[in-house]
């Protein structure tokens, strides 16, 4: 399958994917209410422009992709490497610099975006963690209130812990398991975003 096939088949859930980073990107730049930040993802949720980078890892080509309202992404499949301004979407070096990267002193069974969703059972608050594997990422806490979100970065310095360190605060550490049956889903004993469990959405 030729790199354009192989993105035309798979762009919905690229797509689907960035929409997580997108929606907390805009939530954190813009601080709409609920209503607003779903019309704002909607309007600038389509995309406008495609980059097929001659870059893989795992036999995953990497993609770029403009969106409207000036903002662009690099993706590897449903993952998203990197979000910001339409420049980033045609930006090879990333790409290469993902697919060459060892993850030192990350958990690669950690990158990826995780929602407490399944498990929240009626729950008022839901929350979201996105892990890049740059070591960056955001999480989102949302209730009745409105909907929050934070920068930070990440790291794992022993197995089986997890270090988070929001842009504007103090480092804390969160022990964890990840486990792949029924679905992948990360089991922390200290909570994140008030939450110990997420499945793994992208």
């Amino acid at each position: 399958m030729s790199r354009a096939e192989w993105t035309v088949r798979h762009l919905p859930e690229m797509v689907a994917g960035l929409r997580h980073a997108l929606r907390a990107h805009l939530i954190h730049t813009l601080r709409p209410d609920g209503l607003a930040a779903a019309t704002a993802v909607d309007d600038s949720g389509r995309p406008t422009g495609l980059h097929l980078h001659d870059v893989s890892r795992d036999g995953i080509p990497y993609v770029g992709i403009e969106l409207a309202g000036g903002l662009g992404a690099l993706m590897h499949g449903s993952r998203v490497v990197a979000f910001g301004g339409t420049a980033v979407a045609s930006r090879r070096r990333l790409a290469e610099e993902d697919a060459t990267d060892t993850r030192t002193g990350l958990d690669e069974a950690l990158i990826g975006h995780w929602s407490s969703a399944p498990y929240d059972y009626g729950a008022m608050e839901a929350s979201e963690v996105e892990l890049r594997a740059d070591g960056t990422g955001w999480s989102l806490l949302a209730n009745p209130g409105g909907e929050w979100v934070a920068r930070l970065t990440w790291r794992c310095p022993s197995p089986g812990v997890l270090e988070l360190r929001p842009e504007d605060g103090q480092p804390s550490r969160h022990r964890y398991l990840v486990t792949t049956a029924p679905v992948t889903s990360a089991t922390f004993e200290e909570p994140v975003e008030f939450c110990h469990q997420y499945a793994k959405s992208g």
